[in-house]
């Protein structure tokens, strides 16, 4: 179908191999701010390329789910590395957004923590935020796994997990500001991440374009621009009076 695609000459404007504008149905994990972000440079990059991309929000687990078993068009985005063990899903080859993950301990303090308490410990992790879970595993820690960061705060709350790990992304934090000033931050983050794009393997045509996509946006400072403003709304929600604040 490709061939005969270029014999007529049929492209979008972005060069993608597909004779017709098209709607993607994303994946987009619920609760998380900085999908914000995510989901606006990809609709611009869909854009460019002659397509659409409509956000499907889920839960994490159910996200990636539904993006291995071709129900959505893709998932919106996950660490480095996921199709060697989801090889249905095929990575947009050129990075999305950045981001790390702390630990925030369920004891008070002042200033933050240089390292973590001694003895056998229980982490509280988003179910289906691979990165945390990953990062659980190498520090050698019993997880909790919740369905939302809600019930992570819950948990810190209650003193019944010793600490929690928390994906923040373009330092962006899912918890609520009480959450974090009630509950001592470990001084530096324990992982570093990226994360990519990813379509369901039936699209990997349009893998390349969408890469070259970012990268006009990227090089003409669009990106920059969208992820700043995302960080901006997100402080604004935060904020003492926001309706969006969770308390």
């Amino acid at each position: 179908m490709i061939a005969i695609l270029l014999l007529l000459g049929a492209t979008t404007p972005g060069g993608a191999g597909v004779s017709h504008a098209e709607t993607f149905d994303i994946a987009v994990i619920e609760d998380i701010p900085a999908t914000r972000i995510a989901v606006e440079l990809l609709q611009e990059a869909y854009r460019i390329t002659g397509h659409e991309l409509r956000p499907q929000l889920v839960p994490s687990q159910r996200a990636l789910f539904m993006a291995e078993n071709g129900l959505v068009d893709g998932d919106l985005f996950r660490i480095e590395g996921i199709e060697a063990e989801h090889p249905n899903l095929v990575p947009v080859p050129y990075p999305l957004l950045r981001g790390h993950v702390i630990v925030l301990l369920a004891r008070a303090g002042n200033g933050c923590a240089k390292e973590l308490p001694d003895g056998p410990l229980v982490a509280a992790v988003r179910r289906g935020v691979i990165i945390e879970k990953q990062t659980a595993q190498a520090l050698g820690l019993t997880t909790v796994d919740t369905g939302s960061y809600t019930q992570i705060e819950m948990l810190l709350d209650s003193g019944r997990v010793d600490l929690a790990l928390i994906s923040e992304i373009e330092n962006i934090s899912p918890l609520a500001p009480r959450t974090m000033a009630n509950h001592q931050k470990l001084c530096e983050p324990v992982a570093h991440f990226t994360l990519f794009h990813y379509l369901h393997r039936r699209h990997a045509e349009l893998a390349n374009n969408l890469a070259d996509a970012l990268e006009q946006l990227h090089t003409s400072g669009a990106k920059q621009r969208i992820i700043r403003q995302g960080q901006e709304k997100s402080r604004e929600a935060s904020s003492p009076g926001s309706n969006e604040t969770r308390r």
